[in-house]
């Protein structure tokens, strides 16, 4: 057991795979949309506002709102936890073809979650415009996936943000073109 932990390795397996095994898929997803809502409020400095609508029919998961020009984004969260027994390069996301319109203004903001400290390690925003170019086509869906690593060069390079305040950057730039 190292001096910065206190459970030893098999300790956090176990957490972690109670944590894959016992939470539901909605559970992860709102666990994420309310650390991507509050990761935005910090790093905007209260500048941004992410309501959460009463219903996500259409795939909006929040509207962030700019108080100082009053633009609204909404925005869909899509997560990924992951697993400490389990190393992957790639991640992917999926966005149902019902959800999505091409001419809508908006976002997918795709994170990767630590599940041992919750932390967001990795983040994509990606306009709803550029979705069906970056995405693989399927039947029903389009799936995203990028690979989680900094040094990696494919075509999700330029949506990744490897900090919160980098996420938060992105929403701002695509709140402004809707300004």
């Amino acid at each position: 057991m190292s001096g910065n932990s206190i459970l030893g390795l098999s300790q956090k397996r176990m957490l972690n795979m109670n944590f894959q095994e016992k939470l539901t898929t909605t559970q992860r997803g709102k666990i994420a949309e309310l650390h991507v809502a509050t990761a935005l409020m910090a790093q905007s400095a209260g500048r941004l506002s992410p309501f959460e609508p009463l219903s996500d029919d259409h795939g909006v998961d929040l509207v962030v709102l700019d108080k100082v020009t009053g633009a609204a984004l909404p925005v869909q969260v899509k997560s990924w936890f992951l697993q400490v027994d389990k190393q992957v390069r790639t991640v992917q996301f999926d966005v149902q073809k019902t959800t999505h319109s091409e001419g809508q203004v908006g976002a997918v903001v795709c994170v990767v979650i630590d599940p041992e400290t919750l932390a967001i390690v990795v983040s994509w925003v990606i306009p709803l415009r550029d979705i069906s170019d970056v995405a693989t086509n399927r039947p029903n869906k389009f799936a995203l996936a990028p690979s989680r690593l900094e040094g990696s060069n494919d075509k999700y390079t330029r949506y990744r943000n490897h900090t919160l305040a980098g996420m938060g950057e992105s929403v701002m730039e695509l709140l402004k073109a809707i300004s």
